[in-house]
């Protein structure tokens, strides 16, 4: 059986803890359902590869690289599905209320025009928080082959 995991897009916003989004699906702008490779040494990484890169404004003038860009937290969210998502399987949106407690892990992703986006993970069966952080940060603790 896979180690399965959510990945909710909720934009950064003030009065939300990062170590609390976990218990906000609401705010989610998409919850995504990854039926395997959900662990941390391997999701965290995949997902700080392509977090380390992107920029997120507000406006596309000006921005050459728009594969390196995001058009506001909405576009981060079409983005990232559309770079996740290549094949049948695997990935899927799930209902912004589904119930999580078949997955093993809860992964938050932040967006916010001019900055980074921080990322938690919740961990459903120690109901802890075991990551709070930017990609580097992720590369740092679970990329085992080397920091990318």
């Amino acid at each position: 059986m896979g180690t399965r995991s959510l990945t909710r897009i909720i934009p950064r916003q003030e009065g939300l803890a990062y170590d609390k989004a976990h218990e906000k699906p609401e705010l989610a702008l998409v919850n995504i359902y990854q039926q395997y490779d959900g662990y941390p040494e391997y999701m965290a990484v995949e997902y700080a590869k392509w977090l380390k890169d992107i920029k997120i404004g507000n406006g596309i003038s000006g921005n050459t690289e728009l594969n390196e860009f995001a058009n506001g937290p909405g576009c981060f969210a079409a983005q990232f599905i559309k770079h996740f998502k290549d094949r049948p399987g695997g990935l899927y949106l799930s209902p912004i209320d589904d119930d999580y407690g078949w997955c093993n892990y809860i992964y938050t992703l932040f967006p916010k025009e001019g900055e980074e986006t921080y990322m938690s993970i919740y961990d459903t069966y120690t109901k802890e928080v075991i990551f709070v952080g930017m990609a580097w940060d992720a590369l740092e603790k679970y990329n085992k082959e080397e920091l990318v």
